[in-house]
């Protein structure tokens, strides 16, 4: 198998004193969403509102990950298996094969409808 090497991020992606993103924000709802008890509804009283850095953002993601896979809370950095190593198969990747589509389906492109554009209305200007 190929190796894809990534870069590393620049520094300044991350700064613990930055306000967050609206998009850490929708993520930390999520994940209060999904680690809510399945009695409750609605998430009522979420710290996402409330939360002030990209630092504290982090600390809080952790904690609702480690809560949601309680599993690999146990494991820490250096226990975690490495890219290098082999993992063993899961039941979803097992039996996966190119040819689960129907034989319909196979070398066809996918077709689009034209973009079309619109004439507008009334007199013409110029």
């Amino acid at each position: 198998m190929a190796v894809i090497r990534v870069p590393k991020p620049p520094k300044r992606a991350f700064d613990k004193s930055r306000p967050p993103s609206s998009l850490l924000r929708s993520q930390i709802e999520h994940l209060e969403w999904a680690t809510k008890p399945k009695s409750r509804g609605k998430v009522v009283g979420g710290r996402a509102k409330s939360i002030r850095t990209e630092g504290e953002a982090a600390a809080y993601i952790e904690e609702l990950t480690r809560r949601l896979h309680p599993e690999g809370a146990e494991l820490k950095p250096e226990d975690a298996p490495r890219s290098s190593e082999k993992r063993p198969k899961t039941a979803d990747a097992v039996g996966r094969s190119s040819r689960s589509r129907s034989k319909t389906d196979r070398g066809r492109p996918k077709t689009r409808r034209p973009v079309t554009r619109r004439r507008a209305r009334g007199r013409r200007s110029g």
